[in-house]
């Protein structure tokens, strides 16, 4: 497999660090069989800028720079988008609002922003919270992640209902979710169903026992051939469609 790294300029004085890799040819044992690019959004990894508890719209931007980037100056087609947990919602805002990549899948997206998880902060956090307007939810390396009260504010008003302005002429959605996630709960995943659905638009995938993040290596095998099956069910449509 080639790798190539790369840094994305968005316009905002900061770059994008990502990573294409490249497929070979012939058949190998990577479970999914195509080329793929990820990237970090921003203030995260090797990115520039700066992150925050609630920049959703902030990282959908993100993916707009990196889809124009590999279309116009890598000069290839963007098939499908993947996001995880945030990132998930963050590609079905995405789907939402630009309708141009035809394939979206959403792996533990969390669709009721209204409340902060009773779990998420320890009572320590939220007393500096409501002393002092922040408070350092993580620190990696020398980056330190902020919550601040006006965060929040953001991220609890978050409408996720506008998935259903997602044009089911040109993109069609796959949700897996892991049936005793422990973060986001399972009812999430057909409340998107119930939005997206029904088929073909979209296709809701229960692993049962997984947890939010699949650790279980057997989990992680039944979420890989079911996001790679249903690429290719839906690779002759989505090319027409790009």
């Amino acid at each position: 497999m080639e790798e190539s790294t790369f840094h994305v300029d968005t316009d905002k004085g900061f770059d994008l660090s990502a990573a294409l890799q490249l497929k070979p040819n012939a058949p190998s044992d990577e479970r999914i069989p195509y080329h793929t690019l990820s990237f970090d959004f921003q203030g995260n990894g090797l990115s520039g800028g700066t992150t925050s508890y609630g920049n959703y719209y902030e990282e959908v931007e993100n993916i707009r720079c990196i889809v124009t980037y590999v279309r116009e100056n890598l000069n290839r087609k963007v098939l499908c988008i993947c996001g995880h947990s945030k990132g998930a919602a963050v590609v079905l805002l995405y789907a939402s609002k630009c309708n141009d990549v035809p394939l979206i899948v959403s792996l533990s997206a969390r669709y009721d922003h209204t409340e902060t998880p009773s779990n998420r902060f320890s009572p320590e956090q939220l007393e500096k919270l409501q002393k002092k307007g922040s408070f350092v939810w993580l620190k990696k390396g020398n980056i330190e992640y902020i919550i601040r009260e006006d965060d929040l504010k953001k991220r609890n008003s978050l409408d996720m209902s506008v998935v259903e302005s997602i044009d089911k002429q040109k993109v069609k959605a796959l949700t897996i979710h892991g049936s005793k996630d422990e973060v986001i709960p399972v009812n999430e995943a057909y409340t998107y169903d119930k939005l997206i659905g029904p088929e073909p638009y979209h296709k809701l995938v229960i692993v049962q026992d997984a947890n939010h993040c699949f650790d279980n290596i057997n989990h992680q095998k039944i979420m890989t051939e079911a996001i790679t099956s249903w690429l290719d069910e839906n690779k002759s449509w989505a090319f027409n469609e790009i």
